[in-house]
């Protein structure tokens, strides 16, 4: 019953208001074919077309597969977690022999309007030892960057819960959390945020201090 409440009372509002954000929902199969199993990290097919339409005349489809490549190599570790920032901040560069010079790569575009927006729900990621399963997972140009662990609202321990499973989830997946830049963990009436590799609950926000209205459709 507390599996059933956590479902239809938090995590499927959650994806039904991000929804309504313009978050794009994407079914567990359509992920889960786009990631080509639960090893991949990215929406390989949408990071690849993104990669290139953002950087044109320099990430042809080749480099666009080899900067997949490199990202998902990232360290499993809080390196490898700034190491994806960097990426994400137009940071890291790629070799064009033509002009025998680095060129800076965007991934995610000034122009949020120019990004494609995923949300989806189950994420399972399996890195060959350990499973690990996201409740709601969201993706721009295809790379995972939030999360949100939900838990039932009549759970009274329900974000202490959900932040242990954070913690289970650096144990276990930590190639996926590298990726991850935010989570958030929410029981409806608290809804606290922060970064993946601080997973103190000292270093969580609350989101509700900077939101103007405290129903979870506003928070969300």
């Amino acid at each position: 019953m507390t599996i059933d409440a956590e479902i239809t009372g938090v995590q499927e509002p959650a994806i039904r208001y991000s929804e309504e954000a313009g978050w794009n929902y994407l079914s567990r199969e359509v992920v889960l074919r786009y990631r080509y199993g639960e090893e991949g990290l990215l929406l390989r097919d949408i990071f690849i077309d993104q990669a290139q339409r953002l950087n044109p005349g320099v990430v042809d489809h080749a480099r666009a597969e080899d900067l997949a490549g490199r990202i998902t190599r990232a360290l499993p570790r809080i390196e490898g977690n700034l190491d994806a920032w960097e990426y994400l901040r137009g940071l890291k560069t790629v070799f064009l022999p033509s002009e025998d010079r680095e060129r800076n790569v965007r991934l995610l575009a000034e122009d949020w309007q120019d990004n494609e927006y995923h949300v989806t729900d189950e994420l399972r990621f399996y890195n060959g030892s350990k499973r690990i399963r996201l409740d709601v997972a969201f993706f721009i140009n295809g790379i995972p960057v939030l999360f949100i662990e939900t838990k039932s609202s009549t759970k009274i321990e329900g974000p202490a819960e959900a932040l242990e499973q954070v913690r289970r989830y650096h144990r276990e997946g930590p190639e996926l959390m590298a990726l991850m830049q935010i989570f958030s963990i929410t029981h409806l009436v608290d809804f606290r945020y922060g970064p993946t590799w601080s997973t103190s609950r000292k270093a969580l926000f609350n989101w509700r201090d900077e939101a103007a209205s405290q129903d979870f459709e506003s928070l969300v």
